[in-house]
């Protein structure tokens, strides 16, 4: 069983790294700036807190991802709910608090920075829900197997 979860562990962390990457692609702003010190000094600041984001969800995938791990726990396992949550609880999460930050906070945001960000990790819960849905019928196929042998 260890092999399984590692195995899924692998998969959404890769999963959860290629989405950064996609994520800081799509961030990137390549747009020259006017001249002058205040355009200047704007410039880095945007760049500053594309960073900030970028590196605040590179963390938040880390994280998630390492709640795969709460399956090694035999009854988190065993419960259908507590095993989802495992895999997508933390993503879900992430997803209300950026929703609610959005909400509140959407006349300090351009929008693009908070909703690219909304969007990937909308992405990831989807991807990390796919994968719970594998890992449970691995693991039921696994389960069925190991009581029919006896």
């Amino acid at each position: 069983m260890k092999r399984i979860i590692l195995k899924y562990w692998t998969i959404e962390l890769l999963t959860g790294f290629v989405l950064y990457v996609a994520y800081r692609i799509t961030i990137m702003d390549t747009t020259a700036a006017d001249d002058g010190l205040l355009a200047t000094i704007a410039d880095i600041l945007d760049i500053v807190l594309n960073l900030a984001f970028s590196l605040l969800y590179l963390a938040a995938i880390l994280l998630c991802s390492f709640t795969v791990f709460l399956n090694s726990v035999r009854r988190i396992r065993e419960n259908y709910l507590l095993s989802w949550l495992s895999f997508s609880g933390a993503p879900i999460l992430l997803i209300a608090f950026l929703i609610i930050s959005l909400l509140i906070n959407s006349h300090h945001f351009t929008g693009s920075v908070m909703s690219n960000l909304l969007i990937f990790s909308l992405l990831y819960t989807c991807i990390t829900t796919i994968l719970f849905i594998q890992f449970r019928k691995k693991y039921t196929a696994q389960n069925h197997s190991a009581k029919t042998s006896f």
